[in-house]
């Protein structure tokens, strides 16, 4: 994914953010008869006008323009890429290349302690002090920056004005959680022929994938009986999610619920017979319940599948 800015290593912080900001814009999404019905921000990726915004924000729309920093409006034309679980969707806006100032983004994990800037509503300052995982859905980062709370996307820039991270937000339950999720998720939106709003919306179903999302910062928070009905309800909408069923065995078992954890991970497995995160679970599952002959079983199964997790379980039955 290829940008306009240039190396920015030495240069202070306000000068960082001065040429950043610029690549920031308002969304506004339409009903058919134009009232708006939904609002965020978002920040170009390419000359073409190529943009990252919050997939939720298009939900229910008819059209949409985005704002540019000088307050022109310009209009959504299609959804080119998107990541439904990640809430993260890629747009094309009709608007002249010399009109974008897009931000590139890098393929690979910041480090800890590097200096980062959040463009959000406001401008904030800070460090990456960390990286977690959710399993089976990727990494999250974690930095010090204060995030300003406005359910819309905010990109993560390092010292050179690159993108590391992206803020992605949702509104569940009345209440607001902020994702960092790596720039790799936006390197991997690689745009199509893309359709348009009305196509998108009309294939748009409340899909699985967009509640599997929403049990996600419950499970991040660790409050595993608030996320474990939403991926109930994603397996409900298509029985063939192994993702989710993963996320149910995983929740059950951190509720201590092994029955309906063991039931859950087989599913996964049964629907996805390579699915490396549920035979690892599966297998640490055994060993909770002292059943290390059916843990071995699922270590020989990962020594073809990923050596690494299966050298992991092995450690832990000796």
């Amino acid at each position: 994914m290829k940008g306009a800015c240039p190396s920015l290593a030495h240069e202070s912080l306000p000068s960082i953010a001065e040429k950043i900001v610029p690549s920031i814009f308002d969304i506004f999404a339409y009903d058919k008869v134009g009232n708006t019905i939904h609002q965020g921000k978002g920040f170009f990726v390419s000359k073409d006008g190529g943009a990252i915004i919050n997939r939720s924000v298009l939900e229910g729309a008819d059209h949409a323009d985005v704002r540019t920093m000088k307050g022109i409006l310009y209009p959504v034309r299609k959804v080119v890429a998107e990541d439904k679980e990640a809430n993260l969707i890629r747009v094309w806006a009709e608007i002249a290349s010399s009109e974008v100032n897009p931000l590139s983004a890098s393929a690979s994990l910041p480090q800890i302690g590097e200096r980062i800037i959040v463009l959000g509503k406001t401008l904030s300052y800070g460090i990456v002090s960390g990286i977690q995982e959710i399993p089976a859905f990727g990494k999250f980062i974690q930095i010090t920056a204060r995030i300003s709370s406005d359910a819309s996307i905010s990109p993560v820039v390092d010292m050179k004005g690159k993108v590391i991270g992206v803020v992605t937000s949702q509104e569940i339950e009345g209440q607001i959680f902020n994702f960092i999720l790596p720039s790799e998720r936006i390197v991997k939106l690689a745009p199509s022929k893309g359709k348009t709003l009305s196509e998108w919306e009309g294939d748009r179903q409340e899909a699985a994938e967009s509640l599997y999302a929403k049990g996600l910062p419950f499970l991040w928070k660790e409050d595993y009986k608030k996320a474990l009905p939403y991926f109930e309800e994603a397996v409900q909408k298509n029985p063939s999610y192994a993702g989710a069923y993963f996320q149910i065995g995983y929740c059950n078992a951190q509720l201590g619920q092994y029955v309906a954890a063991f039931e859950a991970y087989r599913r996964a497995i049964q629907i996805k017979p390579d699915f490396v995160f549920a035979h690892f679970f599966l297998g640490l599952m055994y060993l909770d319940v002292r059943d290390a002959n059916h843990a071995l079983k699922e270590y020989r199964i990962l020594k073809d599948l990923d050596p690494g997790y299966a050298n992991d379980l092995l450690n832990m039955i000796r």
